[in-house]
């Protein structure tokens, strides 16, 4: 199923087309339950903050991790919403059987899944029922985001609403480059992002995460990149303008 999804991810997000591989990984890939240990979240952010010219010790610990979680959310939007819009099914992305793997610049690179799990090969078709993913975008909300969002405030005391802010600008972003408007994962998204009524997953903080702008939607809350010397601007999504564009 990996292969499937990979072929299927529109050129526009090339970039995080493998962003989701089956296998260990390389010598330095983490399970993601590592991360909870702060010596091993330090050093991942070390990585990132040494990547992009930015020495942690004399930053603001906060938009670190946020700008951090973005990479990483990348990762994970680009082959999770092509598997649910293009193939109607889940990959199995559970947060505790999961690893990362970084590239050369200690961005997060790619999510490791487990090569033996039978829905990474089989559609779902000989899983039994304590193998299988929940389905929609809920099932990644709630066995993958909610414990994300909790990580990454429980290491820096970040607000949880800019994680979910910045999970809600990729989806939405994700979403949008994948078309296929009448795909019931698109409808899920668009409740889930509060655009609509819809399922369970509307409920959560995604949907408060975004507001309409003149410019298109816009975030209810900074994702604190502007605290980051020479990190760009994420433009017509930032909050500090009124939301409505008045």
């Amino acid at each position: 199923m990996i292969e499937e999804v990979s072929a299927r991810v529109p050129a526009s997000l090339a970039a995080y087309r493998d962003g989701v591989a089956a296998g260990p990984g390389g010598p330095d890939a983490r399970p993601l339950a590592s991360l909870r240990d702060p010596a091993v979240f330090d050093a991942t952010l070390a990585a990132f903050g040494a990547g992009v010219g930015a020495a942690p010790a004399g930053l603001d610990r906060r938009a670190l991790v946020s700008y951090w979680s973005q990479f990483y959310l990348a990762a994970l939007a680009t082959p999770a919403l092509t598997a649910l819009v293009r193939l109607g099914r889940p990959l199995p992305l559970a947060f505790e059987r999961t690893s990362l793997e970084l590239d050369a610049a200690g961005r997060p690179a790619r999510l490791l899944v487990d090569p033996d799990h039978p829905a990474t090969g089989c559609g779902g078709s000989c899983l039994d029922v304590t193998q299988v993913p929940q389905p929609g975008l809920a099932g990644l909300v709630e066995d993958h985001l909610r414990p994300f969002v909790e990580l990454c405030c429980a290491q820096c005391g970040l607000a949880p609403r800019v994680i979910w802010g910045n999970a809600a600008v990729i989806l939405d972003y994700v979403a949008g480059e994948l078309g296929a408007s009448d795909a019931p994962a698109c409808a899920e998204v668009a409740a889930c992002l509060g655009r609509c009524a819809g399922p369970a997953c509307a409920r959560t903080p995604l949907a408060q995460a975004l507001c309409a702008g003149a410019a298109g939607c816009r975030r209810r809350t900074c994702c604190l990149r502007s605290r980051l010397p020479g990190i760009p601007s994420c433009g017509a999504l930032c909050p500090l303008e009124r939301c409505g564009g008045s």
